[in-house]
This record gives structure tokens, sequence and C-alpha cells, in this order.
């Protein structure tokens, strides 16, 4: 049951890349990898204002799809029971990842993709 018809609301993306991160992240969680490295390639095509920040989003998007196709429980994503108050939580944490001054544009590339997914899984995910 979707609990908003905007699942790319709050993002840290915008426009054509935003519509190719909610597509990535949906496939991702139906485990329809193949689209969702389809999706996935959309994104390397799109433009960011930093190619630095772009890198780190990215990366941090390979990862979740590795992490979610392997289902290795060790893993942070796959170790973690996200229901609304924690996907809540971890998001308000990587989004303060991000603002720390000491931190590159890389790193605030790979914690706005962090973040991003806990945002779309709180607009799309019900208890």
């Amino acid at each position: 049951m979707t609990k908003t018809t905007k699942p790319g609301r709050g993002l840290s993306v915008t426009g054509k890349t935003r519509e190719a991160v909610t597509t990535f992240f949906k496939n991702m969680l139906d485990r329809r990898f193949t689209d969702a490295e389809k999706a996935m390639e959309a994104i390397r095509a799109r433009k960011f204002t930093d190619a630095e920040f772009k890198t780190g989003y990215i990366n941090a998007l390979e990862g979740l799809l590795l992490s979610v196709r392997s289902g290795d429980e060790r893993d942070f994503y796959n170790r973690n029971n996200f229901d609304e108050k924690s996907l809540k939580a971890h998001r308000d944490e990587f989004k303060e990842f991000r603002k720390t001054p000491i931190r590159t544009q890389f790193d605030s590339g790979y914690f706005a993709a962090w973040s991003d997914i806990m945002q779309y899984r709180g607009n799309v995910e019900t208890d």
C-alpha cells in the first residue's frame, strides 16, 4: 500500500534525475535487479551540479543495489528493520552527516543517496 502518490517527494535530486532515482529505488526494493540496473544507467547519464557529488551519490546507489541483491544480513541495509521511526532517524542522521563541514562533495553525495532511500521508503511504506 502506498503512503503517498509522490514517492520522490523530499529527495535531494530533482527533475528527470529524481524520476530515474525513484524508478531505481522501486525496482531495487521489488528485487527487479535488471530494471534497477537500467535505471542506474539513466542516473549515470543525468547531469548533477557537481561531478564529485554525483560520483558519491552513484557509489552509494551501487552499494545499496549490491547489498539488496546479496541479502547479506551483516550489511547495514539488510540487518535493519525499517519501521517509520527508524527510517526517520536514519534519514535525519544521514542528512546531518552531509552538513558536517569537513565532508567532501563525494561524502555529501554518498550520504544524500542514503538519506534519499530512507526518505523514499518512508514515502511509500506503511507499518
